[in-house]
């Protein structure tokens, strides 16, 4: 019997995968190189996925330390927490150094996650094994769901009922397997996300009132429950330290008048996702422009509520009539708080029942987007959904199958949205070359990235996803709590490169900022290079660094360091056209493969122009040793930006495996793209149409 029941559980949790792998095709295809929906909140789930499993295997005790908006700490406690997400997305980032695939996969497990809760809390009350299956399915695929396919930390919601369930199966046999089950059900719903933990909190304070009502506890069962409440409690609050520290001041920005911009109005209830490639073109007369965001694309489903609509006729008993009565709370305060602040009924205007919460309870506040309370509403009609399939599979004894196969058929055309939209996600390997530039670069220092992208957009999720290869700390980012001085620091950063753009950066030296990376390729800074470049170049407090295109990296310094302290420079004069003077050069040897040349110019009489200089070394022999072509300052100013008589320091670095054999410099100007070389006098030593200049011994 044991063994007939195990098979037939595991061809259901089989099924559940399969129906997951479906309803999400054909991100079974894309699990390394795509998420799905877009690069928003996706990627940034994504980040704190791949940081947790860094952190957790680095750094444990600086585990909410993320390096986003340095030098604050405790940053991860911005968002969700979703370590009860992680396990289904941990070994996969730790095996194979992949992200995304972490993120799909915990992304996919969602979808079972949620097919196996509610299967599981019908039969923890005593619903057939039929009708459990069916109330699996139809949650999994909830249309409510698909209007949130960006949140991970919603998509979980099945831990909601897994919880409900071991609460039931407890109470109704208080062993201590059954602690246990109770114990971590608990911990990986309010470790998921806040939200979980107020609506599953909820759910599940209302199952027990009234399940306890049809069957008390003895006292050593309420010493194991009271055990439970005390551990469970010990290990969230001990998490929750960072987050309780912030709570305050997302409080004070979440007030009832934000709450109302996302609070829902009736009319949502028929408004679904628009990629659901049925309900999507059926629904859209209910979708206010302006209004129906994927916040408040509320419709529940119509399999649900026929079934719901069944359990009202069904005499329910025991463990049913507890859970029944559970959702009925759950399904009105559910939608009551989804509807905000303020009811309008025409010319009257009636505080809603979220007022109240919010005076009685200010947590509540903390949930930004108040409509997504439906969640709990939803929670209450699947669950009134698995009494009323229990019901309908009953009264019909042999006539159920075509219902099954009817509700199933209903199920599958209202959550029907393949193809998924799927964004393209490169692997960390495939970034550009700028950031694993920084990676080597040593020592620890933060990282200003420009321009500044206001509003959020998916490219901050991509720095931060960027940042994942350098490992150094970024001071702007996205979460969903930004500082009040990060967003004052952005705005002034918006006009970067004007003069009190730079002040601003340069004021972050002192904090520890290194570098800034200047993202030429935003329509925001279009044109940075024939412009800006010469502006920001000039400026003391920043050294042009490399050119890595579309990159430019810029380090702040001390104004006194803007050349630095050169070696002994060798004076010559040496004019290649009208475009520049070569007028002194040495060598600083670093190691005997390594060395710095210092080039001083002076801008000719005709400077601008699409020039390069290329710097060769070569043995007693002129035979090339090493070279490195490119403006002054590792490109970072170029010829266009030089203006007649100006000095310039150009410092370059050389390097090869015989670097000490070298004797000779070749020093040559060439224009670009055509390659054609400056003219140099023709009395000075020369190689082709570079000009020699003699090199003292190596290091």
């Amino acid at each position: 019997m044991k063994r007939r029941a195990f098979l037939q559980d595991g061809t259901i949790a089989l099924a559940y995968a399969l129906w997951s792998i479906l309803l999400t095709a054909p991100l079974i295809f894309r699990m390394a190189d795509a998420l799905p929906q877009d690069l928003g909140d996706p990627l940034l789930n994504t980040w704190i996925l791949a940081w947790e499993t860094r952190a957790l295997v680095e750094r444990p005790g600086a585990f909410f330390d993320a390096p986003i908006f340095y030098p604050h700490r405790g940053t991860l406690a911005y968002s969700e927490p979703l370590l009860g997400i992680l396990p289904f997305a941990f070994p996969f980032i730790l095996g194979t150094g992949i992200p995304a695939l972490g993120y799909n996969m915990a992304f996919l497990f969602s979808f079972w996650i949620a097919a196996l809760g509610m299967a599981r809390l019908v039969r923890a009350w005593g619903g057939s094994r039929r009708a459990a299956f069916v109330a699996g399915w139809l949650f999994a695929a909830a249309p409510y769901r698909f209007a949130h396919l960006m949140h991970l930390q919603l998509l979980y919601a099945g831990w909601i009922p897994i919880a409900m369930a071991a609460l039931i199966r407890y109470l109704r046999r208080p062993t201590w397997r059954r602690v246990f089950d109770l114990l971590l059900s608990l911990l990986l719903m309010m470790l998921s996300s806040w939200h979980l933990a107020v609506f599953g909190g909820l759910a599940l304070a209302f199952l027990g009132l009234w399940g306890l009502r049809e069957q008390p506890l003895l006292p050593p069962a309420l010493k194991k429950m009271a055990l439970v409440i005390l551990l469970g409690g010990l290990l969230i609050g001990s998490i929750a330290v960072p987050y309780f520290r912030v709570a305050p001041e997302l409080a004070r920005h979440r007030d009832l008048q934000l709450a109302q911009e996302f609070a829902a109005w009736p009319i949502d209830g028929l408004a679904a996702a628009p990629l659901l490639r049925i309900l999507g073109p059926l629904t859209a007369p209910f979708r206010i422009p302006g209004h129906t965001t994927h916040e408040v694309q509320l419709y529940p489903g119509l399999a649900p509520l026929l079934m719901a609509a069944i359990a009202l006729r069904a005499s329910s008993r025991g463990w049913a009539r507890a859970l029944q009565r559970m959702a009925w709370v759950c399904l009105g305060l559910g939608a009551a708080m989804a509807l905000g602040p303020r009811w309008t009924l025409g010319p009257i205007i009636l505080p809603g029942l979220y007022t109240g919460m919010a005076t009685l309870f200010p947590g509540v506040t903390l949930i930004r987007a108040i409509a997504r309370w439906f969640l709990l509403a939803l929670i209450g009609l699947h669950g009134l959904a698995g009494i009323g399939l229990a019901e309908a599979f009953r009264s019909l004894r042999r006539r159920a199958m075509p219902l099954a196969l009817g509700i199933l058929g209903l199920g599958i055309l209202e959550a029907w949205a393949v193809p998924l939209p799927l964004a393209p996600l490169p692997r960390p390997s495939a970034l550009p070359p700028v950031y694993r530039w920084l990676a080597q670069q040593p020592g620890t220092f933060a990282v200003v990235e420009l321009p500044v992208l206001l509003p959020l957009d998916a490219d901050e999720t991509m720095r931060m996803y960027a940042a994942l290869v350098h490992g150094k700390p970024l001071i702007i980012a996205y979460s969903g709590y930004i500082p009040p001085d990060i967003r004052e620091l952005r705005e002034r950063l918006r006009t970067f490169p004007s003069r009190e753009a730079r002040e601003a950066l340069a004021a972050l030296r002192a904090i520890g900022v290194r570098y800034v990376l200047v993202d030429e390729s935003k329509p925001e800074l279009h044109g940075f290079s024939t412009t800006g470049i010469c502006e920001v170049s000039r400026d003391p407090h920043f050294m042009p660094v490399i050119r890595m295109e579309p990159y430019w990296v810029f380090e702040l310094i001390e104004p006194s360091r803007k050349w630095g302290d050169p070696p002994e420079l060798r004076s010559i004069r040496i004019p290649f056209g009208r475009v520049a003077v070569l007028r002194g050069y040495g060598v600083r040897w670093l190691s005997e493969t390594e060395a710095e040349v210092w080039l001083e110019w002076e801008a000719g009489t005709q400077p601008a122009g699409s020039y390069s200089i290329t710097v060769q070394a070569f043995d007693s022999e002129k035979e090339k040793i090493a070279q490195h072509d490119g403006p002054p300052l590792h490109g970072g100013y170029p010829f266009l930006c030089w203006e007649p008589g100006e000095r310039i320091m150009d410092v370059r670095r050389l390097s090869a495996g015989g670097l000490r054999q070298a004797r000779w410099l070749g020093i040559g100007i060439y224009e670009w793209p055509s390659l054609k070389h400056l003219p140099a006098p023709c009395e000075a030593d020369r190689i082709g149409d570079l000009i020699l200049l003699p090199l003292s011994g190596g290091p």
